[in-house]
């Protein structure tokens, strides 16, 4: 099984990698935003795993916690507040990684405490839309679609990818 890549918001999107042990998780290249081209800016990363796995827990507004899992066979795409993107896409049996924006650069920042690394878009506000395969699974809007049982507003949002 993979080492888990998780995106998730705490007000801002954030993504890390599981990695066992002392593993400390880097994705540096997260933090070279530049034009990928088409007006779109943000940056890539490729992590050498196969994942098959992606399974998005939310919590509704009653602190309930609710969770749906879905099989990746192509591309999870991540939508959070203020139009900043992260994708994440099996090529090759490489999972590539892009964070993006077609209206402003992300900023991008690396935190790390206990030998553990995270990147946070910090211009991004939460996770609005999760996209998998090409069909969205997961929607705050007021028509959206959340997992069974859950509830609106939602409080917190993470996808995890194995």
């Amino acid at each position: 099984m993979a080492a888990p890549v998780i995106f998730d918001d705490g007000g801002s999107t954030r993504i890390k990698r599981v990695l066992p042990g002392n593993g400390v998780g880097e994705m540096d290249s997260l933090l070279n935003v530049d034009d990928l081209g088409g007006g779109v800016r943000g940056a890539t990363h490729k992590v050498n795993d196969n994942f098959t796995q992606v399974l998005i827990v939310c919590q509704d507004k009653t602190g309930n916690a609710f969770s749906s899992s879905h099989v990746l066979k192509g591309a999870v795409e991540v939508i959070s507040g203020l139009n900043q993107q992260v994708s994440a896409q099996m090529v090759s049996g490489d999972l590539l990684l892009t964070i993006s924006s077609n209206t402003s650069d992300p900023i991008v920042e690396a935190k790390q405490h206990k030998k553990k690394r995270r990147y946070v878009v910090s211009n991004s506000g939460p996770i609005e839309t999760v996209t998998i395969n090409g069909a969205t699974v997961y929607d705050t809007g007021p028509n959206g679609t959340l997992p069974p049982g859950a509830d609106r507003p939602v409080l917190y949002t993470s996808i995890v990818l194995t």
